[in-house]
């Protein structure tokens, strides 16, 4: 009877020793996970008809697109592409400027990498796909534009 008493009591301290060991586990978390690389073409780009300019508190870091002329913007064409994860974090935006032949961009949103240099081959991008003559594109010049900066922030 005593060697059963203690049987059972081995496998219950066993048991609460486990129980204990599992809780401190899932209390520190699994072993961390590795996040997944950032991927820019996983983002969204939502187009308006309207200019975008957006509050300077927001505003982290601006550029004057260097080397980009927009064409002439029809009524409908878009003014603004606003580049945005799921959660609608807005993380740039690119907009005709008020003279609606030159482009801005704004970096609301953390990116895990600078921007600027990539700008210049976002510029050379967009001629080499032409987004000139994407004005009847329902997405337009603008949008074309970028899909271009997305493209060259892998």
């Amino acid at each position: 009877m005593a060697l059963l008493f203690r049987l059972v009591s081995t496998l219950a301290l066993a048991v609460s020793l486990n129980d204990i060991s599992a809780s401190s586990l899932s209390a520190a978390g699994s072993p961390s996970e590795v996040p997944a690389p950032f991927d820019p073409l996983t983002l969204n780009i939502r187009m308006t008809a309207q200019n975008l300019h957006p509050p300077a508190h927001l505003v982290k870091q601006s550029w004057h697109l260097e080397g980009y002329r927009l064409g002439r913007l029809g009524p409908q064409s878009p003014r603004g592409a606003i580049i945005e994860d799921d959660a609608h974090q807005r993380l740039l935006i690119l907009t005709a400027t008020a003279e609606q032949d030159e482009v801005m961009v704004y970096r609301l949103g953390e990116l895990p990498f600078d921007v600027s240099p990539r700008l210049m081959p976002t510029v050379q991008a967009a001629r080499d796909r032409r987004c000139h003559d994407r004005r009847m594109d329902p997405a337009g010049e603008l949008g074309c534009l970028a899909l271009c900066l997305l493209e060259n922030l892998q």
